[in-house]
């Protein structure tokens, strides 16, 4: 659907109170499902794509912070949307958190599903494996050619032609989650990387999310993953980060989730510990 200036692709499930749900890059809006159906009673919730990464319009080639927060701000202005409870997970955290921080009054409650927390790594190799090591040089390049760069490598970043079941037990097992049928939707509906894919994630790359949390002012709930018995490296830098962000005045909760990035498919106590801080 046209809304405004952009496209959007929207799934919305629930009664009641507006909830935005941002996904994970490379993810559809349904990944969230699974929150949807804990706050149907009480929320409606609107499941994104992410712009470019998905079944909606992208963004312009280099996307700052100000981009995804009016992106978002966009989609309420349409809908006559005051305010509304945020979500959102890895790169649709970002997002989120980019929106409260430029536009504070139209944020009820902010939910971060490990992001924020600590800044994205220079050279990504969770997300990108070594091809990671090229990510820094591509970036610049992104910023230099546009997008006939990022459009020519998007192909690179394909997850081929898999059975789906294939697909969902090695991502199951590389996250260390159960598999379920929340999983199995999203990444059967997992989107296909574009130019305009990577300039989102270029932009999240370059994102100064310690400049955006100083300007921070609605109630946050962060759930970060420990990375306990998974990864002994990340689990000391996510220890590190927390601590440095407990030091500061922030209006945020903190809930530690033992496991990975994953946590809403990691930990199902927490969907109800999301419930209870957002109907606080």
């Amino acid at each position: 659907m046209v809304d405004g200036e952009f496209e959007y692709y929207v799934e919305r499930i629930g009664e009641g109170e507006p909830l935005i749900f941002l996904p994970a890059g490379g993810f559809p809006g349904n990944e969230g499902m699974n929150i949807a159906h804990q706050l149907q009673e009480n929320y409606e919730t609107h499941m994104l794509d992410l712009p470019g990464m998905g079944r909606g319009s992208g963004l312009e080639e280099r996307v700052s912070s100000l981009d995804m927060a009016n992106w978002i701000k966009n989609y309420l202005d349409v809908r006559e949307v005051k305010r509304a409870v945020v979500v959102g997970h890895s790169l649709g955290g970002a997002m989120a958190l980019s929106f409260a921080a430029h536009y504070p009054e139209r944020v009820e409650k902010l939910v971060l599903l490990d992001q924020g927390h600590k800044p994205f790594p220079r050279v990504p190799l969770s997300e990108f494996g070594p091809f990671a090591f090229a990510f820094p040089l591509m970036s610049v390049m992104a910023r230099t050619i546009g997008k006939p760069f990022t459009e020519r490598m998007a192909s690179f970043f394909s997850s081929g032609d898999r059975e789906l079941e294939d697909q969902v037990d090695a991502f199951c097992k590389a996250v260390s989650i159960e598999k379920s049928e929340y999983v199995r939707l999203a990444i059967k509906d997992q989107v296909s990387m574009s130019g305009d894919s990577l300039s989102l994630m270029f932009g999240f790359y370059h994102l100064n999310q310690k400049r955006l949390w100083k300007h921070l002012r609605v109630p946050t709930y962060l759930a970060y993953a420990t990375f306990k018995g998974m990864d002994q490296k990340e689990a000391r830098r996510t220890r590190k980060y927390v601590q440095k962000l407990k030091e500061t005045n922030l209006p945020i909760t903190y809930r530690s989730v033992d496991g990975g990035h994953y946590v809403h498919w990691s930990d199902t106590l927490l969907l109800r510990d999301i419930q209870t801080f957002i109907q606080q």
